[in-house]
């Protein structure tokens, strides 16, 4: 039975423990039996982690895939309007990328809970661009030719920038009890919290910064 160190990287010791196995096969016991055939010993895992840890993984991918795929679909559909769309999608793996980022630095391990709380909170990230871009369209589209461009996205941006960042901070509020549970429960359901705040987190510093600007 092979134990992982607490914070080490459990595809990293399974891929290890593979190259070891490799590397004492050549000197395990063998026997040549009386009909000549050569019976020798083998290590054979019962439990290996690593289709476990990839399927995952590869969860997280589709949904953040799906994710993309079908808010550019709604958005060309209800806004007629593919550079919203790109946009909006785009900040999508870079919220993300700012969720894996806050892991790291607070120390949460990348387990199913943890990135379940992102995969739950993409829906939340999609929202917050939808009402700054469709506003910033409304704005756009009822604004003259003489009008200063920038001003009128600032503007657009300022009018419901207060509500998404309320809207946000609510959900993280929320939140904030599922820190101080302890035991098994708190190791069970923080990692979800601290996931699913830092997507929160991240996306609202990306929708009230990288947003306007692109826009």
């Amino acid at each position: 039975v092979v134990v992982t160190r607490e914070g080490e990287n459990p595809l990293a010791v399974i891929g290890n423990v593979k190259d070891k196995i490799k590397e004492i096969s050549p000197g395990l016991p063998e026997k040549t039996l009386a009909d000549g055939t050569v019976s020798k010993v083998t290590i054979v895992p019962f439990y290996d982690r690593t289709g476990l840890i990839r399927e995952t993984l590869g969860t997280l991918n589709s949904a953040i895939f799906l994710e993309i795929l079908i808010t550019v679909i709604v958005i060309l559909i209800m806004l007629n309007n593919l550079g919203s769309s790109l946009i909006i999608s785009g900040i999508l793996p870079i919220a993300v990328l700012m969720s894996f980022i806050g892991m790291k630095l607070f120390g949460v391990d990348a387990n199913i809970v943890s990135l379940s709380g992102i995969a739950i909170a993409i829906g939340t990230i999609v929202d917050m661009g939808i009402v700054l871009s469709e506003n910033v369209l409304k704005h756009l589209r009822n604004s003259s030719d003489s009008d200063d461009k920038k001003e009128v996205v600032f503007r657009a941006a300022s009018e419901v920038g207060s509500a998404i960042l309320t809207a946000v901070l609510t959900t993280v509020i929320s939140f904030l009890p599922v820190f101080t549970m302890q035991a098994a429960e708190g190791k069970l359901f923080k990692p979800l919290a601290y996931t699913k705040t830092f997507a929160l987190i991240g996306s609202i510093v990306l929708a009230l910064t990288v947003i306007p600007p692109l826009a």
